[in-house]
């Protein structure tokens, strides 16, 4: 079977766009093209995320929307494969939802895409045959979430951009109340360094020169080096580091109780590792905290903060927040809006809590009313936006480091890269420069984004 054309669409997480980078690289391995228009694919690939309210709706009206796409242009019906964390939470039901879909794989498993796939394409003709109308689809799943089997399977990298991701951790171990991983991601488990390093020095051969190491809790990283002993997040960036060509380094996601010293002392004296630091708090509250089975308090996490900044007065802090938890009152709430006027972060996520199918927090009584979130929500917001804007405006008259990537879509007269905090900058300047690092030269500053010259 040739010329299978396939049609992969992401949601969720950065660890989710790294998994499905590799899916294209898998499946171009065994000659199959990736094409953007959905009604020229065969098989159709929903990679997906589980972490907000009403995930598994989404997935199911997209399914529904494609197939009823088909139909509508009378087009031989695709194969269809949900991948990732719906794909684990939701297992056989997806089948008696959508029993048009031919495949379910865990976010471990999707190695096993291009053999499966082969075996529903021979299926799918027999269905799609007017003599056979009556057969059904096949159905194969798999979701379980044991060993990093998958990184055999998966080949080099052929072509890198200039930023690169790099998975060296999956997994969490520290089941939030809140929140569904563990079990749709699995337990931590880490990747050898030998492997990660080898991924890495063919990245910056084909390219990269920003590497941003990615893992549920990647400060738990533990994998083994090369002499077989248990190494660390730091170790592995100082490692990292001595590759001449990655002249960035970036790591996500942090956990404030795993956050070691060692890291601390390399964002002291590592140049490569940008000195942004996300390190999601969830919220001010101690009581909150201990709700949602974070194993820090508020005072741990500014300690840490402050550690960092005595340690490099350059690092900035971004972070996570949610509000509306079960049993949060005002006073809670009061306590998160002084941890933002505390630590000025100046980047952050900040969501409504949403009750997410089998953990504790769903179960707990004294569930907040929504209106009561939005409002909180919008205070919290107000708070975040009046950090992150009086930040950006004290870059103006500063050099920066700008790594080039995009053209403006308003005017293409103008480049936009990223500097040292992840916030986007905007100069006028030949295309040629993308791809480079440049020192810039800030003339503005506002909420959304900054302004320059190369200097």
């Amino acid at each position: 079977m040739s010329n299978i054309k396939f049609h992969l669409k992401t949601f969720g997480c950065q660890m989710n766009v790294y998994d499905s980078s590799r899916i294209v690289d898998l499946l171009q391995l065994h000659n199959m093209q990736q094409v953007d228009d959905e009604l020229d694919a065969d098989v159709i690939i929903l990679n997906t995320c589980y972490i907000r309210e009403k995930a598994s709706a989404k997935i199911f009206s997209e399914l529904g929307r494609i197939y009823k796409l088909y139909l509508r242009f009378k087009k031989a019906q695709p194969v269809f494969a949900v991948i990732g964390c719906v794909a684990k939470a939701e297992g056989e039901n997806i089948f008696k939802r959508a029993p048009f879909v031919s495949i379910v794989l865990s976010s471990q498993k999707y190695h096993l895409l291009p053999e499966l796939i082969t075996q529903a394409l021979e299926n799918i003709e027999s269905v799609n045959s007017s003599e056979k109308k009556s057969k059904k689809v096949e159905h194969k799943i798999n979701t379980d979430l044991s060993g990093l089997e998958k990184f055999d399977c998966l080949p080099k990298v052929k072509k890198s951009e200039k930023v690169a991701f790099v998975q060296i951790q999956e997994g969490c171990d520290n089941f939030c109340t809140y929140c569904v991983v563990p079990n749709t991601r699995g337990r931590e488990v880490s990747r050898n360094e030998k492997d990660i390093l080898s991924e890495i020095e063919n990245l910056q051969n084909l390219g990269a020169i920003e590497v941003n190491l990615l893992g549920q809790n990647v400060d738990c990283y533990n994998g083994l080096d090369e002499n077989g002993k248990p190494s660390n997040l730091a170790g592995i960036i100082s490692k990292v580091a001595k590759f001449d060509n990655v002249k960035r380094i970036r790591y996500t996601t942090s956990y404030p109780s795993k956050f070691s010293d060692d890291m601390i002392e390399l964002h002291r004296n590592e140049k490569k590792l940008m000195p942004l630091v996300y390190l999601p708090i969830q919220s001010g509250s101690n009581e909150i905290l201990k709700k949602m089975n974070r194993k820090y308090t508020r005072e741990q996490y500014l300690f840490i903060v402050e550690k960092l900044k005595n340690a490099n007065p350059d690092i900035q802090i971004s972070s996570d927040f949610i509000v509306g938890f079960p049993n949060e009152t005002e006073e809670d709430f009061q306590q998160t809006l002084d941890i933002v006027k505390k630590v000025q972060f100046i980047q952050c996520y900040a969501f409504k809590y949403s009750p997410r199918p089998n953990t504790p927090a769903q179960k707990m009584d004294g569930q907040i009313d929504n209106k009561i979130k939005s409002e909180r929500l919008k205070r919290l917001q107000y708070e975040l936006r009046k950090s992150q804007d009086k930040f950006n405006k004290s870059c103006v008259g500063r050099v920066m480091s700008v790594l080039f990537t995009d053209v403006s879509k308003t005017n293409p007269e103008y480049i936009i890269g990223k500097n040292e905090y992840l916030q986007p900058v905007i100069v006028k300047a030949y295309k040629s420069l993308l791809g480079s690092i440049q020192n810039v030269k800030i003339t503005s500053g506002s909420y959304a984004n900054l302004k320059g010259e190369i200097a």
